[in-house]
């Protein structure tokens, strides 16, 4: 669990980094409110046998629908940053499984792998890479910041090519 947490809001940081207003204290208290979050929320729904059980309650996502992930949000008020200051895109999902953190940017786009936790030593810099890789992905996908939203309504969102993770 340790690992996939770090996966993911390194993940998260980088996107921040990128696309948000933050500057680095703000983005490290924030990184590290949201790793106790996850650790914290995770603890009783964290079934490596069972990868797909608990997934849904192990999901951060924003869409038109609710337009802030709940976990998001604590995270910036336990950190004290601005959720708009963060920069993520209107329509974003983040799995957070055991051996594999996954993505999908838009709500009709298919999810590809941030990183597969089995294959990435701690150390050895491929976890770093494929996080990098990701994000790069979410400049091609999500080119605009929140500060040049574009409309994501049906049609107007990329459809990335779609990934398969290995496990």
């Amino acid at each position: 669990m340790k690992e996939e947490i770090a996966a993911a809001v390194f993940f998260l940081a980088r996107l921040v980094k990128r696309y948000g207003c933050l500057d680095n204290n703000s983005r490290e208290r924030f990184a590290a409110s949201l790793t106790s979050l996850l650790f914290e929320n995770y603890k009783n729904h964290w079934h490596p046998s069972a990868p797909a059980r608990g997934q849904a309650y192990r999901c951060l996502r924003m869409n038109s629908v609710r337009l802030q992930d709940p976990v998001l949000e604590q995270a910036c008020e336990r950190s004290g940053v601005r959720y708009e200051d963060l920069g993520l895109p209107q329509e974003l999902t983040v799995w957070v499984d055991p051996g594999e953190v996954s993505c999908r940017y838009g709500e009709h786009s298919s999810p590809f792998c941030v990183s597969v936790v089995d294959n990435c030593r701690r150390g050895d810099g491929e976890l770093s890479r494929r996080i990098h890789e990701a994000v790069e992905r979410a400049s091609l996908e999500w080119p605009c910041s929140h500060r040049c939203r574009v409309s994501t309504g049906e049609g107007s969102v990329h459809t990335p090519v779609e990934h398969q993770c290995s496990v």
